[in-house]
């Protein structure tokens, strides 16, 4: 399958800045497929958010400077929404190329990283994310890559922290936990 690699958009209507659930994987078929089926297990198919795939692949022969490739939203939308157990996943066809590159120097120790993908991508996960959020020029909460859920939400994450606090000051204004 051929794929369009475009150069990152100066307008963002593709790449929105609410309500987005995102999956970082490597771009290969195997990630690619992967990281869908996870989007599509957080429910990232709802009409009020915005599945996102962040993909990286190497550029040199050394395998310790990467490129990141973001798929097409509307196109991910459409493959989240209309995906099925057991069928074979489309892939998006259409990809964007977030400015520079990342170089992980400990890709190529003495036993590759680049060689275990799980290792590779907790390295090189955090710069991603970095690089995607100086991209669409907004902050995001720090996570570890090893941890479980997404490996992007934003705006999600806020509302959520929102509603936290203002239950604790319904409760306190109501007097609970007083004795």
């Amino acid at each position: 399958m051929t794929i369009d690699v475009r150069p990152w958009p100066q307008d963002l209507v593709k790449f929105p800045r609410k309500r987005v659930v995102a999956e970082i994987k490597p771009h290969n078929a195997d990630g690619i497929s992967d990281g869908i089926r996870q989007l599509v297990r957080r429910n990232a198919a709802r009409a009020a958010i915005t599945p996102q795939l962040l993909t990286y692949r190497p550029v040199d022969a050394t395998r310790t400077r990467y490129e990141i490739l973001a798929a097409d939203s509307g196109e991910l939308r459409t493959i989240v929404a209309a995906w099925r157990p057991r069928k074979r996943v489309p892939r998006p066809r259409t990809w964007y190329r977030l400015p520079g590159t990342i170089t992980v120097t400990a890709a190529a120790d003495r036993i590759p990283r680049w060689q275990c993908p799980t290792q590779l991508g907790n390295l090189i996960e955090g710069q991603i994310r970095d690089n995607y959020a100086t991209q669409l020029r907004i902050s995001l909460p720090q996570k570890s890559a090893s941890r479980t859920g997404a490996d992007i939400e934003h705006e999600l994450l806020e509302m959520a922290e929102f509603l936290r606090e203002l239950a604790a000051e319904l409760e306190a204004e109501a007097g609970y936990g007083q004795s």
